[in-house]
């Protein structure tokens, strides 16, 4: 059998052949770019992306326990990161606080709180607080001088303080928004606990059943309660009262 030749087709008399258009990977500018070292790169990238979200989808469906757990720690976290309190906030509470101990006595307030909050604004004035935010929490720290200080001590590396001394030097602890050291120190701020040092060492502590005791509670109760007369009681009221004008 014999095989057919090439086919030629014959265009009519005056017509031009129509170009032929180039392939999609090789002419065009988005084509070598594709079929080049970066756009390779690219695909290679993409690829292993969509890999590892299957596999974290498949271990999600396997484990959903382990998996429930890993995203309430990565919300956690996240939420942490979000309600780092500023330095401002520092500010902002210490200086509150300052005038809450002003508002009482000084027969009245907490020698501990008061000592603390004088020393923060002590170092406040003469520049000596900085602020560190560490991604989920923040640290108020005593730093040795201000920072305009042009001391050859505030200058040289030798005479700085060392990283082991750091944790002495932390003031307070920033988390979810609050400055837990002087929250916990202005907590009994208006109770003076000198003026209990020299009772007796039984009387130091009250419990709660010193202050709440039943019998307390249902003399308290009872005051309030309507007085009930009988008709008894009342005929001799009436009586008393009858005779008292007579004796006058």
């Amino acid at each position: 059998m014999v095989s057919p030749g090439p086919v030629r087709l014959r265009l009519p008399a005056g017509r031009k052949p129509l170009p032929v258009p180039a392939m999609a990977g090789s002419g065009t500018r988005w084509g070598r770019i594709g079929t080049g070292r970066l756009g390779l790169w690219w695909k290679s990238l993409l690829h292993d992306y969509a890999e590892a979200c299957k596999d974290v989808a498949l271990g999600v469906k396997q484990r959903p326990g382990k998996a429930g757990m890993y995203l309430s720690l990565l919300a956690g976290a996240t939420i942490c990161s979000f309600k780092v309190p500023c330095d401002t906030s520092f500010e902002s509470s210490l200086l509150e606080a300052s005038g809450s101990l002003l508002l009482l006595s000084p027969w009245v307030r907490n020698g501990g709180s008061e000592g603390h909050v004088q020393r923060l604004l002590k170092l406040r004035n003469q520049g000596q607080l900085r602020y560190q935010s560490l991604v989920f929490f923040a640290l108020m720290y005593q730093a040795p001088f201000d920072v305009e200080t042009d001391l050859y001590q505030a200058h040289c590396k030798y005479l700085k303080p060392r990283w082991m001394e750091f944790p002495g030097r932390v003031l307070d602890v920033g988390f979810l928004g609050r400055w837990w050291v002087l929250r916990s120190k202005m907590r009994d701020s208006d109770i003076n606990e000198e003026e209990f040092k020299y009772l007796p060492e039984h009387l130091r502590a009250i419990s709660s059943q010193n202050l709440h005791s039943e019998a307390n509670e249902k003399l308290f109760d009872e005051k309030y309660k309507p007085v009930i007369l009988t008709k008894l009681q009342i005929e001799q009221a009436e009586k008393e009262e009858q005779r008292s004008p007579q004796r006058a």
